[in-house]
């Protein structure tokens, strides 16, 4: 079944309109490997435009992605590669210890591995290719892993000598024959001894083979082009005396549609994962370690949750949203500091209940709900979190799980600078962010905080400055207003000479060539698509200030159940390499001489204070800035925040 509902990419008005059954003819393909496969002229879609490559390249991204073709299933692991090019799960994990990302004393030993089923010959065809994959499904309770062999095939067919073509000056080349057609095919074959042991979300067929014909057109006049026309196809091997259902019906077209709709997406890339890979997704932790934590919180938590939930707004996706984020820090800080969940730490009485000393703690700015405070610190995690306004969620928690859940106001320390306490005496407490050393930074959607994160976290310890994740949403500016951001450019030659210089953020260009202005800005983006709009543009101004002040910054696309889904980490590198040598030497705190502490210091705050006043000069100013920010932090504190879920 298709996960979403969207355009079908088929010529529907090709279709017979009739039921599966009624269009069912044999594969003339595959009935002399073994009787019984059968196809349907509605299985088929001719005249595509794409080369035996690109479907090839898509063929490969989704072995990793089935979650495309259905909603029942996470992804599926690479078990083995006759050319050993994609890789097994231990292998990316082993990959990411090599960069520097995970410690390589924390990758398991290979798991269980599956051996490829055999593989028939297909008249006409040669084998190049053997892959075995594990189904992975998003709730192992009801659902079991699958492991399928795939199979890779590869045909040509050519022009007799006497059809080819000739070229400008007469003459043809006897000496090598024209390819016509070339075939490309796969054939799905599931490790299952009968349809019992079949899992709900395959298909219920002893083999799935998909076969893309690309017919080349000789005739064109540069020799270098490879113009033609294609013809993809499903092909099944049903059980014997099993009924075509309506459910398999659907999901045949469905996956046809699939396959057509991301080939004209395919990009075709050296990548080994396909050209649809993301290189913004899964670039921080291997993604079947950020998936299992979540399919195991999500098992722990999500019935609860969403049945006790008070708050007006929907508890479904706030909960999956908030354990999918739980579980992407979870692995995070396990690769950061080697800090395990409480489930893992032994199994002494009491022992889990105490947090893991390796980890230096959270503090989850405005947190809103405080469900991620929730299930971080019940994962034994130590850590805080704080909002504007307590929220009805916050009594639904234990004792002591509230008493970590602050309600505070934060004023920004270059505000409570130039602030007069009758200013900063708003009836509620608050901070200038001024946090514990090593203190680990989560802003998930956190508005007005968003821009604020970089500048919050070093300014807290300049001499090492705090590492954060920040999740943008709405787009504000320094002051809390809202404010859109325009797009990144590239610096000019004078900016990256003297980098302390103003970036103008719009220019524009001096003679009024409107087409001039729309060249140049397609010209300076870098994610087209992304940057155009105003989450892209928050998310990169964002990268941008960390950057100034210093950060390594790192972006990741998180597998969460939103649009605003980008994630930007700051001084993960950094922490990593530092806490592995703490850890090793037993040291508490970094070495350092006092001289080189101090000009650290000095700089950090040089630059975070040059660019609230670069910021805040729009707006008349920091003294200007402070009294609006101060002004709307009175207004958040009452309640005064649109919607049910008031801004931060």
């Amino acid at each position: 079944m298709p996960r979403n509902v969207r355009k079908n990419p088929r010529d529907v008005s090709k279709l017979s309109g009739k039921p599966l059954v009624e269009t069912i003819e044999p594969s003339h393909i595959l009935n002399p490997t073994q009787d019984g496969w059968v196809t349907s002229t509605d299985l088929k879609e001719g005249e595509l435009s794409f080369t035996p490559e690109v479907i090839e390249d898509m063929t490969l991204f989704l072995l990793e992605n089935p979650n495309l073709n259905s909603s029942h299933l996470f992804r599926a692991d690479i078990l083995y590669d006759s050319r050993g090019i994609l890789s097994t799960p231990h292998a990316k994990e082993i990959s990411f210890a090599e960069s520097g990302n995970i410690d390589t004393n924390d990758c398991p030993k290979p798991g269980d591995s599956a051996e490829p089923l055999p593989a028939r010959d297909v008249p006409g065809f040669e084998l190049t290719r053997t892959i075995v994959r594990r189904l992975i499904p998003r709730n192992k309770n009801l659902d079991r892993p699958l492991e399928q062999t795939c199979h890779f095939y590869e045909g040509e067919e050519f022009l007799p000598a006497s059809a080819r073509t000739q070229d400008a000056h007469g003459n043809q080349d006897e000496t090598e024959a024209t390819v016509s057609r070339k075939r490309f095919l796969v054939v799905y074959v599931p490790h299952v001894s009968s349809k019992e042991d079949m899992p709900w979300y395959h298909p219920l067929l002893r083999s799935l083979a998909f076969l893309y014909d690309f017919t080349y057109n000789n005739n064109v006049e540069s020799a270098e082009a490879k113009h033609g026309s294609g013809t993809m196809s499903v092909h099944f091997l049903p059980y014997e005396g099993e009924p075509i259902q309506n459910r398999l019906e659907r999901t045949l077209l469905a996956l046809l549609s699939t396959q057509i709709r991301l080939a004209r997406q395919t990009r075709l890339t050296e990548k080994p994962e396909g050209g649809n890979y993301n290189p913004n997704k899964d670039n921080v932790i291997p993604r079947h370690l950020v998936q299992d934590t979540y399919a195991r919180l999500k098992l722990k938590y999500a019935a609860d949750l969403c049945k006790n939930w008070v708050e007006e707004t929907e508890p479904n996706k706030h909960v999956f949203e908030d354990l999918s984020i739980t579980a992407f820090l979870i692995e995070l800080w396990r690769s950061m500091y080697g800090a395990v969940p409480a489930d893992e730490r032994g199994s002494a009485p009491g022992e889990k209940e105490d947090h893991d000393p390796k980890f230096p703690g959270f503090v989850d700015v405005a947190c809103g709900n405080g469900l991620l405070v929730y299930v971080l610190l019940s994962e034994g995690y130590h850590g805080w979190g704080f909002d504007a306004r307590r929220r009805k969620t916050w009594n639904t928690f234990p004792p002591s799980i509230q008493e970590r859940l602050k309600e505070e106001i934060y004023i920004p320390k270059p505000f409570a600078d130039v602030s007069t306490e009758l200013d900063l005496d708003i009836g509620i407490k608050t901070h200038t962010g001024m946090f514990s050393e090593n203190t680990f930074i989560i802003s998930n959607h956190a508005d007005e905080l968003t821009v604020w994160t970089p500048l919050m976290a070093a300014l807290s310890n300049p001499a090492s400055p705090l590492p954060f994740i920040s999740i943008p949403c709405c787009s504000h500016s320094l002051s809390g207003a809202r404010h859109r951001y325009p797009p990144p450019r590239p610096k000019r030659k004078e900016e990256v000479d003297r980098p302390d210089a103003e970036v103008e953020q719009n220019p524009q260009p001096a003679t009024g060539d409107l087409k001039a202005l729309r060249a140049a800005k397609q010209q300076e983006q870098t994610d087209a698509g992304m940057l155009n709009s105003m989450y892209g543009s928050l998310t990169a101004k964002t990268m941008g200030i960390a950057e100034e002040v210093g950060y390594d910054v790192e972006k990741t696309l998180l597998r969460i159940p939103s649009t605003r889904n980008m994630g930007v980490i700051g001084g993960r590198r950094r922490i990593t390499q530092e806490w592995g040598s703490r850890v090793n030497t037993a040291q508490i705190s970094p070495t350092a001489d006092g001289g080189a502490h101090d000009a650290n210091v000095d700089g950090v705050t040089e630059k975070a204070t040059a660019v609230v006043q670069r910021e805040c000069a729009r707006e008349g100013g920091v003294g200007l800035a402070a009294k609006i920010w101060i002004e709307r932090a009175k207004g958040l504190h009452k309640g005064q925040g649109k919607g049910n879920q008031p801004t931060h």
